[in-house]
């Protein structure tokens, strides 16, 4: 039995307190206090956990369904080495509700916001991704997508994982920009739309940024 495995029973640990409480004698108050920081720690821990694993058991799920459909064999292999990287399950998840709509919507349940519907007609020749002159559905589908990332990483997020994330960006980790590509360039793709890389890549580091300054303004509690 590891570290990981000791769950407390905090309602005894309470209990527990109460009655030492009563016995005054003998009992020296730094002791007392250092007992009631202890006990307030657990607690502000397993909160936190709690948050996070809610994201890791989401991205567990869809993972499966992701690596058994061959469509997605392109970004498994970038999806793992997030993961390897302890990249916070929330962002992988954000990033990837783009190609996979179940996580959007899912999303959208924590955000309280409507479901999607991508309604666009894939054009038979191959389209240049314009700025100026883009499908409405598209343009929305990714104004929800950038929406999606920002409510997966703000809406009971967790102290731990913001604060790997924002490590992330400072360092300005190159797997943010790389999967992120990917999983756009993914997308367009599955429309039958090409972009060059440069406007790709300039579009992202817009898109990136806009959401460094959403988990910058997150109040991370000091457990």
């Amino acid at each position: 039995m590891g570290l990981d495995d000791f769950s407390p029973d905090l309602d005894w640990v309470d209990s527990w307190w109460n009655s030492a409480n009563a016995v005054k004698e003998g009992v020296s108050e730094k002791y007392k206090e250092w007992s009631k920081k202890a006990g307030a720690w657990i607690k502000r821990t397993r909160k936190d956990e709690k948050k996070a694993k809610k994201y890791d058991f989401l991205l567990a799920n869809f993972l499966v369904q992701i690596i058994l459909d061959k469509k997605y064999d392109s970004v498994s292999e970038s999806i793992f080495n997030l993961t390897n990287a302890w990249y916070p399950s929330n962002y992988i998840l954000g990033v990837l509700s783009l190609i996979y709509i179940d996580i959007s919507n899912k999303i959208r349940e924590f955000s309280k916001k409507p479901q999607i519907v991508f309604d666009y007609e894939i054009k038979t020749k191959k389209q240049e991704f314009n700025d100026d002159d883009l499908d409405i559905e598209i343009k929305n589908r990714i104004n929800y997508w950038v929406e999606d990332i920002v409510d997966s990483l703000t809406i009971e997020y967790s102290s731990i994982q913001t604060e790997k994330l924002k490590i992330l960006f400072k360092k300005n980790d190159p797997l943010l920009l790389d999967f992120t590509k990917l999983v756009f360039n993914f997308f367009l793709k599955e429309i039958n739309i090409s972009i060059n890389d440069t406007k790709l890549e300039n579009i992202l580091i817009f898109i990136l940024s806009e959401i460094e300054k959403g988990i910058d303004k997150l109040e991370i509690e000091n457990i």
